[in-house]
């Protein structure tokens, strides 16, 4: 499993692109991204009672979980650079022995290795990296921001399988889409 801080150089360039690295934290994003959408197992808002009954459902993310890990995969292969922040403020101690309980010994090794430095852009190195990351997102313990640049799109780990989608470019959108769809999934917009 490769991931790697990365280089002063890879930030300046993602920052260029994207100028803010907290992207669900952007007060208006369409200012700079004009394509958003939200990745999701469902092709509609969900009714209220539907959201609600979704609540109750254990096995919402077993069940439809791995297609999410499919398609970033895909994306991943389509893209040579591929990064991820990490938003280290606001978690607690209690929160972080809870994620380090929930992984296996390799991941929670890694998962506290990133931890033990300030700097919060990595670049993934490999699929099995990418997956270790991406499921963290899928499994609630741990949310972070997924870079994308040759497609200029960055994807939001969120709660209920609910990745918000933000990408600059029509072309960058469309080829995610078309990945994302290939899985069974849908971007609703």
């Amino acid at each position: 499993m490769r991931i790697e801080l990365a280089t002063y150089e890879e930030i300046e360039k993602l920052y260029t692109k994207y100028k803010k690295f907290n992207t669900h934290l952007l007060e208006e994003p369409r200012k700079v991204f004009p394509y958003i959408g939200i990745m999701d197992v469902y092709n509609r808002v969900l009714t209220e009672q539907e959201a609600q009954d979704l609540l109750g459902y254990e096995q919402h993310h077993s069940k439809y979980g791995t297609r999410f890990l499919c398609a970033l995969t895909q994306i991943y292969h389509t893209d040579n650079e591929v990064f991820v922040h990490f938003n280290k403020k606001g978690l607690s101690k209690e929160q972080f022995k809870f994620i380090l309980g929930s992984l296996n010994r390799m991941e929670a090794s890694i998962f506290r290795k990133m931890f033990a430095s300030n700097k919060g852009i990595y670049k993934i190195g490999d699929e099995e990296a990418l997956k270790f990351l991406v499921n963290l997102s899928v499994e609630e313990l741990y949310f972070s921001n997924f870079f994308f640049p040759s497609l200029d799109t960055v994807f939001i780990g969120n709660y209920d399988l609910c990745f918000p989608v933000y990408s600059k470019t029509k072309e960058g959108f469309e080829k995610c889409r078309e990945i994302i769809e290939r899985n069974g999934l849908f971007i609703r917009q």
